[in-house]
């Protein structure tokens, strides 16, 4: 397995945002019939979230989450492959992905070429698949963590983030409760 960092210019849609003041990240990518559904977390100001005119919901004092359907090139290729993650910088997209091998990795650069985009590989790092989580439970409780699902009382109840990641209740509360059992479990065992 590998984890893929690369540097891409900015499209439109994440154009016009003050990176020095914000914080832009892409959380998942999944196909649309439009192009690609992006799910985003948006830190800043109240004021800075409004002049973006997406559908986010404030989640914290400073944090917003929210989906947007993006139709352009680098994310409907991106929506083929999991991604850890993608960061807004004031030079460009800054993006990690999971592929299997290199020659995913290469069909996924020869796709980013067949469509003019310049891209730069930062880094390439293999990794063996004896983590406690798949990358997918890894993404999902993360997302859980920060938009306060664990906290007491919670922030966020389980049908509302079902309804931020895209996905059914039954299929976040399994992911969830799998991930939860993969960590206490590791946990023990290490603990013995």
């Amino acid at each position: 397995m590998l984890y893929v960092s690369f540097k891409v210019n900015h499209e439109d849609w994440s154009k016009g945002i003050d990176y020095s003041r914000n914080s832009l990240s892409v959380l998942d990518i999944k196909p649309s019939a439009n192009g690609a559904r992006l799910l985003i977390e948006f830190k800043g100001k109240e004021e800075d979230a409004k002049k973006l005119k997406w559908n986010l919901s404030r989640v914290s004092k400073f944090k917003y989450l929210g989906t947007i359907i993006v139709n352009e090139p680098i994310e409907r290729i991106l929506s083929n492959y999991i991604i850890m993650n993608g960061t807004a910088t004031n030079d460009g997209m800054y993006w990690t992905v999971i592929l299997s091998d290199y020659t995913e990795l290469k069909k996924m650069l020869r796709d980013f070429v067949e469509h003019h985009i310049e891209v730069k590989v930062v880094k390439v790092i293999k990794v063996k698949s004896e983590d406690v989580l798949t990358a997918r439970q890894e993404q999902i409780l993360k997302i859980a963590f920060e938009a306060g699902y664990f906290d007491y009382p919670k922030k966020i109840r389980i049908k509302e983030l079902a309804e931020k990641l895209n996905m059914s209740v039954s299929n976040l509360s399994e992911i969830l409760r799998r991930a939860e059992r993969n960590v206490i479990e590791t946990f023990f065992r290490e603990r013995s």
